[in-house]
């Protein structure tokens, strides 16, 4: 498991890419924001679209992540993975809301409290039998067709509740985005997430 380590007496998180795009997913729908991926995941989804966690990756300090996000100008960071919470990340939330910056996680949940710092946590259970009730601000499920839908309609919560279309890797799978469509109009507590960005054709 990666882990947040020293190197020349700084802490120093694996860095697989830093991005500047908008936010396609949940609740910032539609925000400009910039894009920290990290290396490494507990979990191996088939379905899985970020394929670029398991591979290279390069070692950064906090202060040569800010050198490379300070131009941008939007101050709504998403650290997301593969899956963030592999590393204990709440002294670098608070090192990038020190500058100003609203830090969103993206997580599937696997250790909450090594991002309890954060703003906003984004939870993506993967497994649909053990969905924790703590330590996120908005749930979204990744649902095709093809899912038990019946484990999540039941699944009370006054936070915000997503569903996401299972799509392919770089464009909408349009029969899962149908099903969603017509999850959501009976189950009207749920949400629409669609993934914006594969409809846009952008990162």
């Amino acid at each position: 498991m990666p882990i947040l380590f020293y190197l020349k007496g700084q802490f120093v998180l694996k860095v697989v890419e830093i991005f500047y795009s908008i936010q396609g997913e949940g609740i910032f729908s539609g925000v400009p924001s910039i894009f920290v991926r990290l290396h490494g995941c507990n979990l191996a989804c088939s379905f899985c679209d970020d394929a670029l966690h398991v591979g290279d990756y390069k070692s950064y300090s906090f202060y040569e992540i800010l050198d490379v996000i300070k131009d941008f100008p939007s101050k709504q960071i998403i650290i997301t993975g593969g899956e963030p919470t592999l590393y204990d990340l709440n002294e670098f939330i608070k090192f990038l809301q020190n500058f100003g910056y609203f830090v969103c996680i993206e997580s599937n949940g696997y250790k909450f409290e090594n991002v309890k710092n954060a703003d906003w946590i984004t939870y993506s259970p993967k497994d649909w039998d053990n969905i924790k009730k703590e330590g996120w601000s908005e749930i979204k499920f990744i649902v095709s067709k093809e899912s038990q839908v019946e484990k999540i309609v039941n699944f009370e919560t006054n936070k915000p509740f997503f569903v996401q279309p299972l799509n392919l890797f770089d464009k909408p799978d349009f029969e899962n985005l149908d099903f969603c469509i017509e999850l959501v109009k009976k189950y009207p507590f749920m949400k629409l997430s669609i993934q914006m960005h594969k409809f846009l054709g952008v990162r």
